[in-house]
Order: structure tokens, then sequence, then C-alpha cells
């Protein structure tokens, strides 16, 4: 039952944390909104959100825990502290010399990752001053991935959990405080950035203290594992963070078309990050130390029953929260970020983005589930094959479909990519590990079959709710109406068709989890 209660813990914590994202968004939306100064602001900003993405949703734990659980698991605590130790190190010098290369090159990197902006324009200069700002973040990013990787394999989930709220309770402050400030709003927020990083970092130090894990005289250059995770971490990003990379790419495109475009796509990624983070990140975090554990102790058949019950509810809870915020995306978008300087038509264009990039919720949550086992089981091939698939359909498709549909066509593409990685690592064999592939196709079937009843039954009552504009208040409580209308018709029909997936919960805990306990109580 740990694996349960933890999970539970993560996706309570990961969910205030989204809560708190969507409304730091809302604020720096309300101060900024659409315009060519967001478009800068994004763009910088871009990369050290691609990279606190990748790390905080665990791209560092995935090369980083089996061989630290391994130590773990044996009992060998001096060369688990000697190997965090050598991490903290290794990776504050390669850190140190990203910031000077970032500091030196910053100019050509930002011709690269927005060429739409001419250099020498305002544009161009605003974004050069933003991402000098926030290039020491990039440490910070780095040793906040190490604590939690090392947190995690410990048993402590909650201390990493929160750490995110802490980061969007600061940037919020800031945010809040730019009609007082000084000088540009952006360049505040940018500041806002790297203090709220360097807060979540300072949060959880002292847990960090507590085990006691950190001695530097146990420094070893060139620690042959912290060495091999780091060589590691590249094809990491790539199998296991193709979704980030394929945004980092849309907006290199998007910075050729009219002012707001970055803004409107950055603002559908946050939601559908939502659902995406409360399920894939919240179960792949608390599942890969105990795949790791129990691939260490050559315990495969209990990762297959984990794995192959964990992944049909994912999917069968992700299509359903798909088909709602396709179906809400205007009310949605037009309540958490219609204020102040996001106006009207920022609401219908970002809305828009949002109904061509939700379609790929399932094939982004399915992915991170698959790549999570494979590297448990040190298998980095196919998650890094099935990446390369991913980032090249979407720089063949990108292109051509921003001709035709502009920003829509962008957040197709990366649904379309998404969609096939996903398919590639799901038709892939695993030695040993046994994953139903017929089941998770039935699951999803029927999830798209309630998920329809669902979007036709809300579809015949938005006429009638939001047909008139009564502030927000009334706004949030007509789309609050309509997500517990659509959870209530997926689980009375779910409960009526006497579907499987609704027993699996208790299954997965009482049959499954009860093996992983003494383990995960660590």
């Amino acid at each position: 039952m740990a694996l349960i209660r933890h999970t539970a813990a993560v996706s309570g914590l990961t969910l205030s944390s989204r809560i708190f994202g969507v409304v730091r968004d809302a604020f720096i939306a309300m101060m900024i909104g659409t315009t060519a100064a967001s478009d800068a602001f994004f763009i910088a900003f871009r990369p050290f959100d691609l990279l606190r993405k990748m790390f905080g949703d665990g791209i560092f734990s995935i090369s980083f825990v089996p061989p630290f659980a391994g130590y773990v698991q044996a009992g060998r605590r001096k060369e688990a502290v000697t190997m965090v130790t050598s991490a903290v190190g290794i990776l504050s010098v390669l850190s140190a010399f990203l910031i000077l290369a970032g500091w030196l090159l910053a100019p050509w990197m930002l011709h690269l990752m927005a060429p739409g902006f001419a250099p020498g324009g305002d544009r161009f200069a605003l974004t050069l001053t933003l991402f000098t700002i926030m290039m020491p973040y990039l440490w910070v990013i780095m040793m906040i991935s190490l604590c939690m990787a090392v947190l995690n394999t410990l048993g402590q989930f909650c201390v990493p959990g929160a750490t995110p709220l802490v980061f969007n309770l600061v940037v919020i402050v800031f945010a809040l405080t730019v009609p007082g400030a000084a000088g540009d709003p952006v360049t505040w927020l940018a500041v806002g950035v790297v203090a709220g990083g360097g807060i979540q970092l300072a949060f959880q130090v002292p847990f960090m203290v507590r085990h006691r894990l950190v001695q530097p005289a146990r420094f070893v250059w060139c620690h042959p594992e912290v060495i091999h995770s780091i060589k590691k971490m590249v094809p990491c990003m790539v199998g296991a963070a193709p979704y980030q990379i394929n945004m980092l790419v849309i907006s290199f495109f998007a910075s050729f078309l009219v002012d707001g475009s970055v803004s409107f796509l950055y603002y559908a990624d946050r939601l559908v990050q939502f659902p995406v983070g409360l399920i894939a990140v919240s179960v792949s975090t608390v599942l890969l130390p105990f795949f790791s554990r129990k691939a260490a102790a050559g315990e495969i058949a209990g990762i297959s029953e984990v794995f192959d019950t964990g992944v049909r509810l994912a999917v069968f809870v992700a299509i359903p929260a798909m088909a709602g915020l396709m179906i809400l995306r205007e009310p949605i978008v037009r309540l958490l970020f219609g204020q102040g300087a996001f106006d009207t038509p920022a609401v219908t264009r970002t809305a828009e983005c949002l109904l061509y990039l939700a379609p790929g919720i399932a094939a982004f949550i399915g992915t991170r589930l698959f790549v999570t086992l494979h590297y448990a089981l040190n298998r980095s091939r196919d998650p890094f094959y099935a990446g390369m698939i991913s980032v090249g359909i979407n720089l063949v498709c990108a292109p051509v479909l921003m001709q035709y549909m502009g920003g829509r066509g962008l957040a197709l593409a990366v649904t379309l990519s998404s969609m096939a990685g996903f398919f590639f690592l799901m038709c892939r064999p695993l030695a040993g590990v046994v994953v139903s592939k017929l089941g998770i196709l039935v699951s999803a079937c029927r999830a798209i079959f309630l998920s329809a009843i669902m979007a036709v039954s809300i579809q015949w009552m938005k006429p009638l709710l939001f047909m008139e504009d009564g502030g927000k208040l009334l706004l949030g409580t007509k789309v609050m109406a309509c997500v517990v209308l659509g959870m209530a018709i997926v689980w009375i029909g779910a409960r009526l068709l006497r579907l499987p997936e609704l027993s699996m919960v208790g299954q997965w805990s009482e049959d499954h989890m009860k093996k992983g306990d003494s383990h995960g109580s660590h």
C-alpha cells in the first residue's frame, strides 16, 4: 500500500503545484498579455522552462536513480554518499561552464531559437536581456533535480513534490509587484524566476543535510556512476522529453508568425501540462524507484503486473481529460487568462491552439510511463529512437502545417509527432516484461466511448450555460459544473457497463503494491 500512498501524496502535491502554476501564468497573462514583450519573455524563458520541466519531471532521476537505488538497496551507504557528493561537485562545475558559455554565446543562441526576431530590433534586445538574467537559474535546476532524485529514492516524495509550489508562489509575488517595480515588467519577472528557483532549492537543502548525504571529504572527480548518469542525460532528454523539445521547436517557428503567437502556444501548453503532470509525472515519479529496486532484485514479474495495470488506468483517465479540455477550451482559457492585457482575441487564439494540442494528452502520458519502465530496466535505446522519431516528424510537419494553419498547425504537429513516438514505444518488445498492448487499446477504446457521450452532453449544454458573460465567479461556477458533470457521466457509464478499470485501483493496491510496501516505506 505504500506506493499507493506515495502516489496519492505526490498527485495531491502535483495538483496543488499545477493549480498555482496556472495562477502564476494567469497573473503573468494579466500583466503582459500576448504582445511582442510577452513573446520575448517566453522565448527567453522557454529553454529554462524546458530544462525545469525535464529535470523536474525526473529526467536526471531516470539516469541517476537506478545506480543510486542499487547502493541503497545493498546497504552500501558510503558509496551512496560518495555518489551524491561527487554529483553535487561535478554538476556545479558543469553548470558554471554552461552559464559562462551561455552569457558569451547568447546573441547567437537567441538567433537560433527565434530567427523571426530581427537582430538589433527591440524584441531581440529585450529577449537577450531576459536570457542573460535567467542564466544562473541553470545551476539551480540541476541542484533541484539532484535533490529530487536522492530524496525520492529514499522514499521522501512529499518534499520534492512540494517545492514547485514554492517556485510558483515566489513568481506570483513578483508578478503582483510588477506595477510598483522600476523598469520593464518582463525584466522584473525574469528576476522572479531566478529568485523562485533559489528559494525552491533552499527548501530542499535541510532535508539533504538531515541524511548527511553531502560530505565534501568523500568527493571524487570523475565518479564513474555520476559520469555515466551525466552521459545518459542527453539521450534521456531526447527519449524522455520529446514533447518539451517539440514545444521548443515550434516556438522557433512561431517567431515568424504575428506577435503573440509564441504566447498563444505557451498558454495552451500550460493547460495541457495540467493533466499530464497530474497523471504521468506523479505516477512515474513513484514508479521509477520502485521499478529500479525490483529490477535490481530480479523481480521482473512484479514489474509487469504493476506497469500493465498502471498504464491502462492512466490511459483510461487521460482520454476523458483530453475530451474535456477540447470541449471547454474557450471557457477555460477565458476563466484562467482572460483579464487585463489578455484580451478576447488572445483568448480565441489560445483556445484554437489548445484544440489541436489537447488530442495528444494520452500519447504524452503513455510515452512518459513507457520511458520510465525502459530506463528502470536500464534500456535507453528504444526511448531514444522514439524521441528521435517524434522530433523528426515534428520538424517535418511543423513548417508545412504552419503554412496552412498558422499556430494551430504547429500545435497539431506536436500532437501527431507525439502519437508516433508513443506507438513506436508501445510496439517495442521488452525482455521479461509482459505488457498487454491489446489491453491498453481496449481500455483506450472504452475511454473514447465514454468520452464521446460526455462530450455530446456538455456540447449540448454549452449554448445554455455560456451564452452570457456574468463575470469570473459565474463563469468559474459554470466551468466547474461542466467538469463535475463530465466526471459523473464517465463514472456512471463505467459503473453501468461494469468496466474492469474501476476495480483495477483496488487490485493494484491490494494484490501488487503490497509487494513493494516494505521497500517503499524505507
